[in-house]
This record gives C-alpha cells, sequence and structure tokens, in this order.
C-alpha cells in the first residue's frame, strides 16, 4: 500500500507539471529590459521583479548583425525570403523592427508563456511567448502587419486558445496586406528576384532534407519498441512522421498510461499513430 501511495503520488505531480508546461501563464505590467542583445523578436523583460529572456512564437524579424555563420545563413535566408537585391538591407531592417519593439514597448505590456525552452545565442536560456502591447495587440501580428518579420518559427494555440492554423491563416493575411502596401521591408522587394529566390531556398531546403534522413534515418524495424516514458528526443524522431517539435513535445508530455494517450499530442492523428505503434510501447 505504501508503495502504490508513493507511486500515485510521483504520478500526480509528475502529470501536473506536464499539464503546468503545456499552459500559459499571464504576467501582467511587464517592462522592458534595455540590453544589447535585444533584436525584433527576442528581448529581455522584468516581470514580476525577474528577468527574462523571451522569444516570440510565429514571427522572425531580420538579423541585426552579421558577426558568425550561423548568422551569415541566416541573413542569406531572410534575403531570399524578402527578394532583397543587397544583403545589407536585412541588417538594416533588422536593426528598424528593433526600434520598433522598442518604442511599442515603452508602456507597460502582458506576457503570456508557458516557459517552453526557445534555443538561441543567449546564455541564460530563453522562452517562447505572446506579447500583448499596452493596448492589447499582439506584437507578432504588428510586426507582420508593419512589414518587419516573416512568419517563421513555433507555433502553439494562442492565450485565447485559437488554433495554430488559424492564427497561421491570419498572420497570411497581415502578410498579404503588408506586402499590396509595400510596407517595410516588402518596400524594398524587387519582385524580378523574389520568385528566383524563393526558388533558390526551395531546393537548398530540399537538400538539407536529404542530408537529414540520410545523417538520421527513420526506423525502418520495430524489433525493440520504444518506452514512451523513457524515451528520448533523438529516438523519437527516428519515428516515421515525428520530427523535432513532437519529439519535444512527447517528452514534455510524460508520464502516458498507454501508446493510445499520444492521440492528446497537437498533430498526431490515427494515421500517424497507426504508423508508430508497433515501434512504442508503456512500461510499468
Amino acid at each position: 500500500m505504501k508503495r502504490y501511495l508513493l507511486f500515485t503520488l510521483f504520478f500526480s505531480c509528475c502529470l501536473a507539471t506536464a499539464l503546468y508546461a503545456a499552459e500559459l501563464e499571464t504576467i501582467e505590467n511587464v517592462t522592458l529590459i534595455e540590453d544589447d542583445s535585444n533584436d525584433g523578436d527576442s528581448f529581455k523583460v522584468r516581470a514580476n521583479g525577474k528577468e527574462l529572456h523571451l522569444r516570440l512564437y510565429y514571427v522572425d524579424c531580420l538579423e541585426t548583425t552579421a558577426g558568425t555563420d550561423a548568422e551569415l545563413e541566416r541573413i542569406r535566408e531572410q534575403q531570399y525570403h524578402f527578394g532583397l537585391a543587397d544583403p545589407g538591407d536585412v541588417v538594416r531592417f533588422g536593426k528598424q523592427a528593433t526600434e520598433y519593439v522598442k518604442r511599442v514597448l515603452s508602456r507597460p505590456f502582458t506576457v503570456h508563456t508557458g516557459y517552453a525552452f526557445a534555443p538561441g545565442r543567449s546564455a541564460t536560456g530563453r522562452y517562447y511567448a505572446f506579447i500583448e502591447t499596452h493596448d492589447g495587440r499582439d506584437l507578432g501580428h504588428l510586426l507582420v502587419e508593419q512589414g518587419l518579420a516573416r512568419i517563421h518559427g513555433k507555433t502553439r494555440p494562442d492565450p485565447h486558445d485559437t488554433p495554430s492554423e488559424t492564427v497561421l491563416e491570419e498572420l497570411q493575411d497581415m502578410r498579404s496586406m503588408a506586402m499590396l502596401n509595400h510596407a517595410g521591408i516588402w518596400e524594398e522587394t524587387d519582385p524580378r528576384l523574389l520568385s528566383d529566390m524563393h526558388k533558390r531556398q526551395r531546393e537548398k531546403d530540399r537538400e538539407r532534407q536529404v542530408l537529414r534522413k540520410k545523417l538520421n534515418p527513420k526506423r525502418t524495424s520495430c524489433d525493440k519498441p520504444i518506452d514512451l516514458n523513457v524515451a528520448s528526443t533523438g529516438q523519437l524522431k527516428q519515428l516515421p512522421g515525428i520530427g523535432k517539435v513532437k519529439a519535444a513535445t512527447i517528452v514534455a508530455g510524460k508520464p502516458y498510461q498507454s501508446v493510445d494517450d499520444l492521440l492528446k499530442i497537437p498533430g498526431i492523428g490515427e494515421k500517424t499513430l497507426a504508423k508508430i505503434r508497433p515501434c512504442l510501447t508503456v512500461g510499468n
């Protein structure tokens, strides 16, 4: 009986932790901290007396520096996305987005975050978040409307429980309006280059996918099923239909009582589950 009570307590605590991580916490009266590392989509804030480094969901502002190979590669990718003839325009508009965010967040604002880790250059770690300005606007939406960001990055239902697919559709409409109005970066877009650059970027993406499949092949045999409650992100990524984001979401959702619990994970339906079910098990 004692062992049963301890197991029940442990299971409840783990389940509560997983559910809490999936929920969004709302923090009001947050202020922006001026820091050299701030840019349009990633910046430091002071919330409830603590310093947090936040990264916006859904959007990606242009780079503000070109000091590393990774930054140069990202600048080229952003140049291709917006059809810019001069890569120097990428950094210029990146700095413009940083200044825009600084102005918009000059008054206290609201943060919605589930403390999902956002990889990046920050030594202290960053967390994905939604930012609601003092007048109730979503910062990511504003950046797309102003032509200062592309739709790119991690997604999740917004603070109003709007599905990710709907949020993406809304952002795409805003991007279309920004393009038609030649807002922000779109004013410098060269239509003659845009199609060719998008083609080149798609080719690079395909090359990257081929290389990734060669270096990280999906499992074709399930002689040794993976235990969901001890599986790592790397192991789960080997399963068909499971990428980096889904694998991380599965790991965050531990513990599981059965393989069918995966149907609660966004993006995993009956078809995907049928493919990976033979490769999975749930231990005691």
